[in-house]
C-alpha cells in the first residue's frame, strides 16, 4: 500500500498540467486598468458592465492618496488610453492585440522591455510606480487569491471536463496546459481570448466566482481552438452540399458544450 501510494503521488507531481496561472502581470495589469478607465473616461457603452463598472470607483479611492504631480500623470496616462488604444477591442483589434502581447514581459521588467509605441512607453513608465503603489497590491491579491479558488476547482472537476472536451472536440489539449493570465481587469466581459494564444481572466469581476469561473477558463481557452474547428466545419459543409457555417457558430458550440460538463 505504501509503494503504491508513493506512486500514485509522484504521477500527481508530474501530471501535465490543464492550465498554468500567470498572477503577477505587473504590466499586464496595468495595460489593462488603464484599458477599462479610458473607456469609461470616453463614454464607451460596456464601461457599465459589470466587469468594468467599479474601475472608475476603485481608481477614485486612491487618487485622493496621490499628490498633485502623480495624479496629474495618472490622468495623463488614462486619458492617452482613452483618446487611442480604450476605443479598440481587446479580442478583434489587431494594433491593441500587439500591444496586448507585448505587456506579457517579467513582473520586474522596466519599461524599456516593452515592445510598444515610444510614447505608450513613456507613459506607462510614468504610470507605474504609481499605479505599484495605490492599486498593485489589492490586483495582486485578487489574482492570487482566484488563482487559488480556481485551482480547487480544478482538483475536484478539471479532468472531468477535460476528458469530456477532449472527447467531443477530438483535438487534443496543450501538453504544458494553457496559460490564464489574471489581471484586476480585463474587458467588458470579464474574460477574453485571442491570438497569441492570449487568455486574461478577471479577478474583480464578480461574474468570475465559483463554478462561472471554472466554466469561463475553459470557455475561454476552447477559442484557441476557433479556427481548427471553423476550418473543420467548412470542410463538412461543403462535403454535405450545406450552407457555409457562420462565424459564430464555435461560439456557440462553446456554451452548449463546456457549459454542459
Amino acid at each position: 500500500m505504501t509503494i503504491l501510494l508513493l506512486v500514485m503521488a509522484l504521477v500527481a507531481q508530474t501530471a501535465s498540467p490543464i492550465f498554468r496561472f500567470e498572477a503577477e502581470g505587473f504590466w499586464l495589469n496595468l495595460h489593462h486598468y488603464l484599458y477599462v478607465l479610458g473607456r469609461a473616461q470616453a463614454g464607451m457603452a460596456d464601461a457599465k458592465r459589470r466587469a468594468v463598472s467599479d474601475a472608475p470607483v476603485d481608481q477614485a479611492a486612491a487618487l485622493a492618496t496621490l499628490d498633485d504631480s502623480e495624479r496629474a500623470a495618472w490622468t495623463e496616462a488614462v486619458t492617452f488610453y482613452a483618446n487611442g488604444l480604450s476605443k479598440q477591442d481587446m479580442v478583434f483589434d489587431e494594433p491593441l492585440i500587439a500591444v496586448t502581447n507585448a505587456m506579457r514581459v517579467a513582473p520586474t521588467a522596466p519599461a524599456a522591455a516593452l515592445n510598444v509605441d515610444p510614447a505608450l512607453r513613456s507613459v506607462l513608465e510614468r504610470a507605474a510606480p504609481i499605479y505599484r503603489r495605490a492599486w498593485w497590491p489589492r490586483h495582486r491579491e485578487a489574482n492570487q487569491a482566484r488563482v487559488k479558488a480556481l485551482n480547487v476547482q480544478l482538483e475536484q472537476h478539471g479532468a472531468k471536463v477535460l476528458a469530456s472536451l477532449t472527447q467531443w472536440y477530438q483535438l487534443d489539449w496543450p501538453e504544458a496546459g494553457f496559460v490564464i493570465n489574471m489581471s484586476g481587469y480585463s474587458n467588458w466581459a470579464g474574460a477574453y481570448s485571442t491570438r497569441g494564444n492570449l487568455i486574461v481572466v478577471s479577478s474583480l469581476d464578480p461574474g468570475m466566482v465559483g463554478s462561472l469561473g471554472l466554466e469561463s477558463i475553459f470557455h475561454e481557452a476552447m477559442h484557441q481552438w476557433d479556427d481548427e474547428m471553423q476550418a473543420r466545419l467548412a470542410r463538412l459543409s461543403k462535403t454535405h452540399q450545406t450552407p457555409r457555417p457562420r462565424q459564430g457558430l464555435t461560439h456557440a458550440l462553446i456554451w452548449y458544450t463546456v457549459a454542459e460538463r
